[in-house]
């Protein structure tokens, strides 16, 4: 196992699946402090018993605080993570009283506390506050404690030099330190916050998928109820015929496979056309043109709609050997669409054209596209259409029906190929 790995494991240890970034962040920089405390205190307990039996005192010190920070790691897996991180800044803050009582001020170890301040606000969470600066005070009272007997105190005779170079050891080690721990407490920021970067843009893409975007920036603004009235929007039904049936035959996930290929291919075509997906309902797909954006020829993209569902069905058949039939039904008129629930929320559309729309379609005929003369109006010349004449449709009493059956185009000579022709020319 490299070094690199080695530390990267002791930084996570203890850190569980559950926890928060937050929390993670804190849990690692408890660990690398105490593995770097550790360190420093072996290093200073080797060069204590080198120097001579009047430092054996200090390198005691130095040998039972790193006992305390090794603690600290069992401590923080078995969740006592507050006393892991007291067992690290305590022995910390008594062991460098100690060495400054000993080794007087001119050493500059004074410069440690600061450095475990800002250890305390880096360990402890924002809801422990009374520990974060509690710790803090903590180290100013240390520090002024051994500013004011650090003078008077019995303090060993070291060599000519010897506190300066300490000093300036001192110096470095606890700059060093800050650098590290601000520059890890920084990467661990970033790398959370591209993880939630991520995390957003996958909501946001599921937001899109229930949601127009429209609707769904108003959602996130104002968390009031959204409804919108439309004067002219055309909805289509589109049901597979003999589902029921089908579905006794086959297994859950063959049953769900099969309607998220079509289905899916029915979503496709409704965003190259710019219409609004609404929902599906068991068996039913329920799409309307014309809103949240009211355009000017949301019949027309309707019909094409409905067109192109009827081929992608057909071209899925062949693909798949499924054989589905559909029944298509569309009306045109007022609407009123919006969002409401607080809970699994989709955006949906209320009132007569809704429910004309849905009739078009269940007292329609198999393989056929059904629409009402109100639709027929606005495709007559632009559409093949068939009349079916005057049927009962259910709730709605006699109703004039027509059949689609294709656009109407011709082959014009020239560069600009098939038009469409014109309503006049088609009545001349």
């Amino acid at each position: 196992m490299s070094q690199l790995s080695m530390w990267q494991r002791l930084s996570s240890y203890g850190i569980r699946t559950e926890d928060p970034p937050d929390e993670r962040r804190r849990v690692v920089v408890t660990n690398q402090g105490a593995a770097m405390g550790v360190m420093s205190c072996v290093a200073f307990l080797a060069g204590f018993v080198k120097a001579g039996p009047q430092f054996y005192f200090l390198a005691i010190a130095n040998g039972v605080t790193a006992l305390f920070l090794v603690a600290a790691f069992p401590l923080s897996k078995a969740g006592y993570r507050t006393t892991a991180k007291a067992f690290i800044l305590v022995p910390a803050h008594i062991l460098a009283t100690t060495a400054i009582l000993n080794l007087g001020l001119g050493a500059g170890l004074q410069a440690y506390f600061f450095l475990f301040a800002v250890l305390a606000f880096l360990v402890f969470s924002n809801a422990q506050r009374f520990l974060r600066y509690g710790f803090t005070a903590f180290s100013a009272l240390s520090c002024l404690f051994v500013c004011w007997v650090g003078d008077i105190a019995d303090v060993i005779d070291l060599p000519r030099g010897v506190p300066e170079l300490l000093d300036m050891a001192v110096s470095m080690s606890v700059m060093a330190t800050l650098v590290f721990f601000v520059r890890l407490y920084v990467s661990l920021t970033l790398t959370a916050e591209g993880r939630l970067a991520v995390e957003h843009e996958r909501s946001e893409r599921l937001l899109l998928n229930i949601l127009p975007k429209s609707i769904s920036a108003r959602l996130k603004d104002d968390d009031k109820a959204i409804a919108d009235g439309f004067a002219e929007v055309t909805v289509l039904f589109a049901d597979l015929c003999g589902f029921t049936e089908l579905s006794q035959r086959l297994s859950p996930e063959a049953l769900v496979s099969m309607l998220n290929h079509v289905f899916s291919a029915f979503d496709d075509l409704a965003a190259e056309l710019g219409l609004e997906k609404i929902k599906t309902i068991g068996d039913c797909y329920m799409v309307a043109a014309g809103l949240p954006v009211a355009r000017p020829d949301h019949v027309e993209a309707a019909a094409r709609m409905a067109l192109g569902i009827r081929d992608a069905l057909k071209r899925i058949n062949e693909e798949a050997g499924y054989g589905l039939r559909l029944r298509i039904g569309l009306h045109t008129g007022p609407v009123i669409a919006g969002v409401i629930g607080k809970r699994k929320f989709i955006y949906d559309l209320w009132g007569d054209t809704v429910n004309t729309a849905s009739r078009m379609e269940s007292s329609g005929v198999e393989q056929e596209i059904q629409v009402s003369r109100q639709v027929y109006d606005q495709l007559v010349g632009k559409f093949e259409m068939e009349p079916r004449g005057v049927i009962k449709v259910k709730g709605k009493g006699e109703l004039e029906t027509f059949l689609l059956r294709g656009e109407v185009v011709v082959d014009t000579p020239g560069l600009l190929g098939p038009t469409s022709v014109p309503h006049k020319e088609l009545e001349a």
